[in-house]
């Protein structure tokens, strides 16, 4: 049998919660929902570091955060160990990236080379290239090709242009010689929520938004009016992967190729009186993760609850189009499990952390924390002692936070040894942020530097010798 060909796309910042076949009222997505109906679910995938570059780079290596070394943004990833590219080549695959890389970094501290040309000996191998650092100006949108060193821009709405571009690449390599590894990568739904096409603002402007019931009552105003762009930028998106599939179909690959579809981590929309992403609650940590292989898999749906994060992003694949794995990666490999090959470890969980904690973190004081999540639970404990715990059966909205409550001492014993046994694993000391920081020479970092608490939440945690 042929090697698969992989189509990996993701988006920034959508959350598990936000499609139609995950029950959201909101939620424009007939083909997503369509593509679920005959995927793989995986239905507890995660965000374990849920922040764009230290998601990428472990996506990129294989690896935990503190291992890379991109454990905050904009901290460039080094060339040190065989990339996900690397390894696809060297295994006989044409390799291709199209969109948002955020990977190149700022050493400056701040956002210096957000807008640089990247090098090829900073792409982590990717052959085909159409990419850029960072933008978020989606209907103004520059990228680079290939080697030369002067931006182009994107024609209109980038997610549409890049996936135009994705296809083409479908299109020619579609029965060539050797198979492909293709990533998109898709800067929406991040904010900012007006800068979509604007018939997709139309459906969302002045809709009622049902709100998730952990949205504090002074925060629904808000929530609202970021998520009618959140949901505008969705159904976008949910139209490009449409696009995807019609050109596999067209291509006469559809099945002999792998696609995917993901996002980096979710996004809170004011959920427990907070914005953004870093924070180990499920509308932060919680993605979307399609998987469809009909040669192999066949198009029946089914849900897996596997807890696979970043890191183990790259070993699956590699195994399951029969390459090796680099001794290098620390993620885990769930390519048995996928083809039914090997039962789902129940008591399995995911490691949560963010070493350092920078901007949002830090303007909402919230300190540094590790965590684990499994099926059922999230506990997570922060620098100053034992934090959240959570029965996300019970309470699915994590209303009730069950840490340091007697009536739940054993659970909360036994996930503290699941913790425990994550650090050790990863020879994780848990040392305060500033420490990693110094050892690294990121202290120079703006987002490290911002005040702290300066948005008051129920969350916000005083800090002292700050």
């Amino acid at each position: 049998m042929a090697q698969p060909n992989i189509v990996f796309c993701f988006a920034d910042q959508m959350r598990a919660q936000a499609t139609g076949y995950a029950g959201d009222p909101n939620a424009e997505t007939p083909t997503l929902d369509s593509l679920a109906g005959e995927s793989i679910h995986f239905t507890h995938a995660v965000a374990g570091h849920p922040v764009c570059c230290p998601y990428r780079a472990s996506l990129m290596t294989g690896q935990y955060p503190l291992t890379h070394g991109v454990y905050i943004n904009d901290v460039p990833l080094e060339n040190k160990v065989l990339s996900l590219a690397q390894a696809f080549a060297q295994g006989g695959y044409d390799t291709a990236y199209i969109g948002k890389w955020h990977l190149y970094g700022s050493p400056d501290g701040g956002n210096g080379r957000r807008r640089a040309y990247i090098p090829r000996r900073f792409r982590q191998g990717f052959d085909y290239w159409r990419g850029f650092e960072c933008n978020h100006d989606y209907m103004h949108s520059p990228y680079f090709a290939d080697d030369d060193p002067l931006p182009r821009y994107w024609h209109g709405y980038d997610a549409v242009a890049q996936t135009e571009d994705a296809c083409r690449y479908i299109q020619d390599h579609a029965g060539g010689e050797k198979p492909f590894l293709l990533m998109l990568s898709l800067g929406t739904p991040h904010d900012p929520y007006d800068c979509a096409p604007e018939a997709y603002l139309r459906r969302y402007r002045d809709r009622d938004i049902a709100l998730r019931p952990n949205v504090p009552a002074e925060r629904r105003d808000a929530a609202t009016a970021s998520l009618r762009g959140y949901y505008a930028h969705i159904a976008a998106l949910d139209d490009c992967v449409a696009q995807i599939l019609t050109t596999l179909d067209e291509s006469g690959i559809a099945e002999e190729t792998i696609l995917i579809f993901t996002s980096d981590h979710g996004d809170m929309h004011e959920s427990q009186g907070l914005i953004t992403k870093h924070v180990p609650f499920d509308e932060s940590i919680r993605v979307p993760f399609l998987l469809r292989f009909p040669e192999q898999l066949g198009r029946q749906a089914r849900e897996l609850p596997l807890l696979i994060d970043a890191p183990d992003i790259m070993p699956t694949l590699l195994s399951l189009c029969g390459l090796p794995v680099p001794q290098s990666v620390e993620g885990r490999d769930f390519s048995a499990a996928i083809r039914g090959e090997a039962a789902v470890d129940g008591e399995m969980s995911a490691f949560l952390q963010v070493p350092a904690p920078y901007w949002i973190l830090r303007t909402q004081g919230i300190p540094e924390y590790r965590g684990v999540r499994t099926r059922q639970y999230t506990y997570a404990r922060n620098i100053h002692g034992p934090w959240l715990l959570f029965d996300n059966e019970a309470d699915p909205y994590q209303l009730r936070n069950l840490c340091g409550d007697p009536a739940h001492a054993s659970l909360q014993r036994g996930l503290e040894e699941e913790l425990q046994g994550w650090l050790r694993r990863l020879g994780d000391e848990f040392l305060p942020g500033r420490a990693y920081l110094q050892r690294d020479g990121l202290m120079h970092y703006r987002e490290a530097n911002v005040p702290w608490g300066v948005r008051e939440t129920p969350w916000t945690i005083a800090k002292e010798g700050e």
